[in-house]
């Protein structure tokens, strides 16, 4: 997720706890404002279990999958919270009791699952099984408050009971822990995201306190508390998204961009990438004056090779020479093939700079071929075309003028031969 993205994300967060959702507090009374903010943390729950699960087989993350799967049992307890909540009278012959047993029972599932997240790094999850023992979790506890087994959180008149406290102070400690547990998703995860869910988890653990202090369900402490709990679910929902579908979307359209400008072979840029990077390297000269030098390099009796020792071989002659290549120029020169034998450097700096590269290249193929009995008649040819920092010359130009200068290095070298230039690269060819 890019800097502003976050930004807006982070934005609309507070716009929607410390404008809207106040707004209806005072406009339309508690009881609109709780349901309605009930409602928002479930359907962000809903969220986090399709994102969770639908980019599990993508991610591969376990974390984040496994709080997906949480979330949607975390829904079904805020949804009987909603509705069970005093004003609502939707379930007759309840008190407000059975609300907060319902949300200590949903913080109570929220927060462990947050927690054992922590521990699962890596772990091939079963959304099966996974989802089967969640499910047993929450009947169990939507039975013992249905059958009364669970212990009163709620006494109209008095406030939250001895127990519904201890459980909200249990759920601080969780919190607290799963804190400290981060550090280790560090080693796996981006700290950007860590801090996401760890600001969500501070959130959450503020909103337990502020619930260990209100007396009616009603009261504006309980409101508070509640804005917390939205904006710490609203931080959560961002770290399923950063963590569960920017990442692994990222990674992948990164891996096909590279596919599509790289050389299958030997991993230096195609002409595709060649293209492009220079494209934007000449782009920039416009602000910052440059000069860059073109270098067309070819391999001496490279078919000899492949003739003599199959093309595998010949393969691997290309690629220990993209090798000496990469060790010859400077990190910042962009080296391509561009097909066969061919290769290119667009090299910073006037015709000295490539003249020294073309030393070390030379005497790295002359030691190469003294080293290998199957290199031992290779050699290589270079041209070169000059860019001056107030040139507006395109790449097709200097590789025209490349490839006739190593046409004539090859002339030289081959006197009783006849040499045509690259018809791609010098236009007269299809492309």
């Amino acid at each position: 997720m890019e800097k502003t993205e976050r930004f807006f994300s982070l934005a609309a967060i507070l716009v929607l706890t410390l404008l809207i959702l106040p707004f209806f507090w005072l406009t339309e009374g508690f009881l609109f404002f709780h349901f309605l903010t009930e409602n928002i943390c479930i359907l962000t729950a809903l969220l986090l279990f399709i994102v969770g699960t639908r980019t599990y087989r993508f991610s591969r993350n376990s974390v984040v999958f496994f709080i997906g799967v949480a979330y949607l049992f975390v829904a079904v307890l805020g949804v009987l919270h909603t509705v069970s909540y005093k004003g609502m009278n939707l379930i007759p012959g309840i008190d407000s009791s059975m609300a907060t047993q319902f949300w200590v029972a949903r913080r109570l599932l929220e927060s462990s699952s947050l927690l054992a997240a922590t521990f699962i790094w890596k772990k091939e999850l079963s959304f099966w099984k996974l989802g089967a023992g969640f499910l047993a979790v929450t009947a169990a506890l939507i039975g013992s408050i249905l059958a009364g087994i669970f212990p009163v959180c709620f006494v109209d008149g008095v406030g939250p009971t001895l127990f519904k406290k201890c459980a909200e102070y249990l759920i601080v400690l969780i919190g607290a822990f799963t804190l400290f547990r981060l550090k280790k998703l560090r080693v796996h995860m981006d700290l950007l995201y860590v801090r996401a869910i760890g600001w969500a988890i501070a959130f959450g653990i503020a909103a337990e306190v502020i619930f260990t202090l209100y007396t009616g369900v009603y009261d504006i402490v309980n409101g508070i508390g509640h804005l917390f709990y939205v904006f710490s679910s609203c931080l959560v929902a961002v770290f399923v998204c950063m963590e569960g579908m920017d990442k692994p979307y990222n990674i992948m359209f990164r891996s096909v961009y590279e596919m599509a400008i790289r050389d299958q072979l030997t991993g230096l840029f195609n002409r595709h990438g060649l293209e492009e990077i220079t494209g934007k390297a000449f782009g920039r000269t416009k602000r910052y004056p440059l000069s860059y030098s073109l270098l067309l390099m070819d391999l001496d009796n490279f078919k000899t090779v492949n003739d003599e020792y199959g093309h595998a071989e010949g393969d691997l002659a290309l690629l220990e020479f993209a090798k000496i290549l990469l060790k010859s120029f400077r990190e910042y020169d962009f080296i391509a093939r561009m097909g066969g034998d061919e290769f290119v450097a667009l090299v910073e700096g006037g015709e000295d700079m490539a003249a020294k590269a073309v030393g070390r290249i030379t005497e790295a193929v002359e030691a190469w071929a003294r080293r290998d009995e199957r290199r031992r008649n290779l050699g290589v040819t270079f041209g070169m075309a000059a860019r001056p920092a107030s040139s507006e010359e395109s790449l097709a130009s200097l590789l025209v003028k490349a490839d006739a200068q190593m046409m004539t290095g090859k002339a030289v070298k081959h006197p009783g031969r006849t040499w045509k230039g690259d018809p791609i690269l010098s236009g007269n060819g299809p492309r």
